[in-house]
């Protein structure tokens, strides 16, 4: 099997997270925000690289569980240095449980085929707009590289636990419809 290059470039990401994770503590903050930056530009290119390549729905669900696992990892990594609130940690792994698990019955409901759930309104633009996912996008790096330099200020989790769950409303609707 011959794997799509944006999904070498998502399996790229998660073996630059593990490597980074391991040496953190030996690098300088400055350094540590600057490869935190380098693996979220990666996110950026890995989308451009599917939308030219022609993505698949397997790498769809790759990319936001690649996503998933950088974030939580990062998270988890400035949490064990009590950079971050446990609850803040606990909360952003609650809602992309929800999501995720909105989006693996979708796959199993649609037969295979991924099936956005917001296709227009406002919902669309909070949820995939441009600019929602760069609002989001940014918040989450600004935060991740924010850890390296010392603790977090809750008002930051705190914006980001809102947009992040703001997002993810119509999600969460369904996740009630399904239980």
């Amino acid at each position: 099997m011959v794997m799509k290059a944006s999904n070498l470039v998502s399996l790229s990401r998660l073996a630059f997270l593990f490597f980074h994770l391991l040496v953190a503590s030996r690098l300088s903050p400055w350094v540590n925000v600057a490869l935190v930056i380098v693996n979220y530009v990666a996110d950026v290119f890995d989308g451009i690289v599917a939308r030219r390549r022609g993505g698949t729905s397997y790498g769809e669900f790759m990319d936001i569980s690649v996503d998933r696992v950088i974030t939580l990892g990062y998270f988890a990594y400035h949490l064990y240095f009590q950079r971050l609130n446990l609850a803040f940690f606990v909360l952003v792994f609650a809602r992309n449980f929800m999501v995720d698990y909105v989006a693996h019955f979708n796959l199993i409901l649609k037969g295979g085929k991924q099936k956005h759930t917001l296709t227009q309104g406002v919902a669309k633009w909070l949820y995939s707009s441009k600019p929602s996912k760069l609002i989001n996008g940014g918040l989450q790096a600004t935060l991740t590289a924010w850890g390296f330099l010392g603790q977090v200020p809750l008002v930051l989790q705190l914006v980001f636990l809102v947009t992040s769950y703001l997002r993810a409303l119509p999600d969460i609707r369904k996740l009630a419809h399904y239980i």
